[in-house]
């Protein structure tokens, strides 16, 4: 495909997307609310979580922006935004820190993903050993939460609205 825009209207399962080396590519489903509102239907795996070889935070988001690919419950594509993740690196990194410091402490068993603001451990189901500790942990995976994907929801709808009124 030539460009980006021609992604609007087709359906996701019928279109490659192949990574990129400046951006995360993020096909993301929305659903709306009654009011017209959208809101994101799932959270976005970044990468798998290696108790024992944690990734850096600067690999973790080598890319600082993500090329969010909305499409609806029936699978078209109705939107395309970039966000620059760099906006908000200093609370990532936070979470990030929070993440890696109950993982050095042993504690990764703990994590929940209502302990950070916009990047999780999201919980999968197999367990595994941890450093410093005794006691298995449920293997994880950082995401970037449905929070902070719906802020990025309405960061984007703010700027459409006010560019209306220019």
């Amino acid at each position: 495909m030539d460009s980006f825009e021609q992604l609007i209207g087709e359906n996701i399962n019928d279109v490659c997307l192949d990574e990129s080396p400046n951006f995360f590519i993020a096909p993301l489903s929305y659903s709306t609310k009654l009011c017209g509102r959208r809101y994101p239907s799932s959270k976005y795996k970044l990468a798998d979580i290696d108790y024992f070889n944690l990734i850096s935070f600067s690999q973790l988001f080598k890319k600082e922006a993500i090329l969010i690919i909305w499409h609806n419950e029936d699978g078209i594509i109705t939107d395309l935004e970039v966000y620059y993740l760099s906006n908000d690196f200093d609370i990532l990194f936070e979470d990030y820190y929070y993440i890696k410091k109950a993982i050095d402490n042993g504690e990764a068993h703990n994590l929940t993903e209502g302990d950070t603001k916009y990047l999780g451990a999201s919980r999968l189901d197999e367990k595994v050993s941890q450093p410093n500790s005794e006691r298995l942990a449920v293997k994880r995976e950082f995401v970037l939460k449905k929070k902070y994907l719906q802020k990025i929801i309405n960061e984007i709808s703010y700027k459409e609205v006010n560019y209306d009124y220019l």
